[in-house]
């Protein structure tokens, strides 16, 4: 999980979050926001994100151009006075906003999920039901 600001990127489950709110991004816009995340403080050419984000595709600047628009929106990020995503004019972007990591949280199971192995079959018994065989059966 890549942590910064008030924004949460969740990679392995292609996901931005702010605080709890999920904010939906189309694919692209996405995966360009994960790779500026991934290398932040360093300028990332046009070139480089082409190849990165669109291999074998040939795009205009127009492609690139809206999911960046599209990534200063999901962040509340303004060109003029970037507080994330700033623009090298006419050589590419860089990531400005401190990054961190933080470790991927997994639920941990609920009780009846961990006896779930043990939930009776059709007809048996539960242990739960003391003394009413009969009636469940």
């Amino acid at each position: 999980m890549l942590v910064f600001g008030s924004f949460r990127l969740d990679v392995e489950n292609a996901s931005l979050q702010r605080g709890k709110q999920a904010i939906l991004l189309r694919p692209k816009t996405l995966h360009l926001l994960h790779y500026l995340v991934a290398h932040a403080g360093q300028l990332v050419t046009k070139d480089e994100l082409w190849r990165a984000v669109w291999p074998g595709i040939s795009v205009t600047d127009a492609a690139l151009t809206v999911c960046v628009s599209e990534i200063r929106k999901a962040l509340g990020d303004d060109a003029k006075t970037p507080r994330y995503l700033e623009t090298a004019h006419r050589l590419g972007y860089r990531f400005i906003a401190p990054v961190s990591t933080e470790p991927v949280r997994v639920a941990r199971p609920t009780r009846w999920e961990t006896n779930s192995h043990s939930a009776p079959h059709r007809g048996s018994p539960t242990r739960h039901f003391v003394g009413c065989q009969p009636e469940l059966a």
